[in-house]
């Protein structure tokens, strides 16, 4: 049957398999899965072929040394007037070499490549890492970490981390622009949005380290949120109900006494939209309540009740409230 034979360097060169990896579409994705699910036993090889291709890039994968070596021997023949050329000894000593630098060269670049996800306004995406723990990307957020250093990970945005625990202690770092948060398996938000970081603690236990800050590090016990800004240098720590501060997991918004000004910030953050309060009173009045975020009509029909103020769309989509 189709590739039963191949190898990885075959894999490599074959135009469908390279589709698959570097520009997947329905059907190649539907190809492979049911090539998969008949040979499982080759599973291993075509995860290490993927790799391999990720990591090169669109560029035709190169020949091993020894076609390399058959090439550059079959050019020097041509060029002595088709007299076979015998490489010399210091020749094949300088090929191993020269091979053994690029095996390790391609190996480095290899474990250092970076791992990105991205999401979009309006939506959510779960991400699995390789030690099993689990991050759920709120909307316009984005979670790097690089191949060899699988528990440490770079982050903007917002996303709930559930920390999977490793019997050695193997600490599990999250760094954002103002805090380093280390955790050893427990379950956290994470909110980097408006020139800030917010951490609210679920379960388990997390140090904090404040970047830029005269501050020791903070230990985070459950219901603790902590917020710091290393461009203001603005800190705060108080105990809230997680909860809410999760609630977009179920694609909703909850709020409690929440100045709508700050409801305003999270909409647009979480949405993309614009939203303009004309009275400035108005947005230092507060909300209680919860907003589904596939449908804002909801919230404006109980704003525009609750403080008797019309809202308008524009003609560029924005959202203008004011008062009747």
């Amino acid at each position: 049957m189709l590739f039963n034979d191949y190898s990885i360097k075959d894999f490599l060169h074959h135009e469908l398999f390279r589709k698959w990896v570097i520009n997947p579409d329905h059907d190649t994705n539907i190809f492979w899965d049911n090539w998969l699910a008949e040979h499982p036993d080759k599973r291993a090889m075509i995860e290490q072929a993927k790799d391999i291709l990720l990591l090169i890039g669109e560029e035709e994968y190169e020949p091993a040394l020894e076609d390399q070596q058959e090439i550059w021997v079959k050019i020097l023949t041509t060029i002595h007037g088709g007299k076979r050329f015998v490489m010399p000894q210091w020749w094949r000593y300088a090929a191993v070499f020269l091979g053994l630098l690029v095996a390790s060269v391609a190996y480095y670049n290899y474990n250092r490549r970076e791992i990105k996800y991205t999401t979009q306004y309006g939506e959510l995406t779960t991400v699995i890492l390789p030690d099993r723990s689990v991050v759920r990307l709120n909307a316009h957020s984005t979670l790097r970490y690089r191949h060899n250093k699988t528990r440490e990970i770079w982050f903007d945005g917002e996303g709930y981390f559930s920390v999977v625990h490793k019997n050695n202690n193997q600490p599990f770092l999250v760094h954002t622009t103002d805090v380093n948060v280390q955790v050893l398996g427990t379950a956290f938000n994470v909110n980097t949005r408006r020139i800030k970081t917010q951490v609210v603690l679920n379960n388990g236990t997390v140090r904090l380290g404040l970047n830029q800050a005269q501050l020791p590090d903070i230990t985070m016990k459950p219901g603790d949120m902590v917020t710091y800004s290393a461009a203001t240098k603005q800190f705060s720590r108080s105990t809230v109900n997680p909860q809410d501060y999760c609630s977009w997991l179920n694609n909703t918004l909850v709020f409690n006494n929440t100045p709508i000004i700050d409801i305003i910030a999270a909409l647009q953050d979480n949405l993309g939209i614009n939203i303009k309060i004309e009275d400035e009173r108005l947005a230092q009045q507060t909300f209680t309540g919860t907003i589904p975020m596939d449908n804002i009509a909801i919230f404006f029909k109980t704003l525009s009740r609750s403080f008797n103020v019309v809202i308008k769309e524009d003609q560029q989509h924005n959202y203008i409230i004011s008062r009747k």
